[in-house]
């Protein structure tokens, strides 16, 4: 069987075919600049700062705070490891950057535009509990969704497939006719092997060029 995503099947969005649009947070509907946070934090200590982004923003460990199993002191105890000079910045990584965070408006737009296409919409992210209820909190367009799958509440990652099934069993979703919008492959790949339809977000426009206006 051949595997496609739904914009490499059609041109523009097949309103249609498809009942739900789920949507990812990090990347898609609300960012963070890391190296932003910290250079402004430690505005004299750019190696410091260099090596902190390396032991946290692409450590095996955030995956495992947005399972929900760690705090963000123990977390950036364990990333930082015996380098104990890199714990202070670490750690404001990890717990200030909700601070900071910035809404990705052409992902806002898209749940704007699909909630007026009468689309169902959903939430299906990894994400700390307390900084995902931050967003449903501060941002409008939240209260657009019809639910919400998290990673730290239900204790499962994406990519695997136990929580694409608690989404689609919970809301009693349709998989062939649910289309997902991540920006990691490997969540799409999942998601298209398990029936869904897939769209990944990889380039600015993308999803204003696909679902149009």
């Amino acid at each position: 069987m051949i595997y496609l995503t739904l914009d490499d099947q059609f041109e523009t969005m097949p309103w249609d075919r498809i009942d739900a649009v789920v949507f990812d947070v990090g990347d898609v509907l609300v960012d963070m600049n890391a190296t932003e946070i910290l250079t402004n934090a430690f505005p004299d200590e750019p190696e410091r700062v260099r090596r902190a982004l390396e032991k946290s923003t692409c450590s095996p460990y955030w995956h495992l705070f947005d399972y929900g199993e760690m705090t963000d002191e123990e977390c950036a105890r364990i990333m930082a490891g015996k380098e104990t000079d890199l714990y202070e910045p670490i750690y404001y990584l990890m717990h200030h950057w909700p601070d900071f965070r910035f809404v990705v408006e052409e992902g806002a737009e898209a749940v704007r535009v699909c909630k007026a296409h009468q689309k169902k919409l959903y939430v299906l992210s990894n994400y700390p509990e307390a900084h995902f209820m931050r967003n449903v909190r501060e941002y409008e367009f939240f209260s657009l969704f019809d639910g919400y799958v998290v990673s730290s509440v239900e204790h499962a990652l994406k990519p695997d497939r136990e929580i694409y099934n608690r989404l689609v069993d919970r809301y009693h979703l349709n998989r062939q006719r649910t289309v997902f919008i991540d920006d990691n492959p490997a969540n799409i790949a999942a998601a298209l092997l398990l029936g869904w339809q897939g769209i990944c977000y990889r380039r600015p426009g993308q999803l204003k060029r696909f679902l149009g206006e």
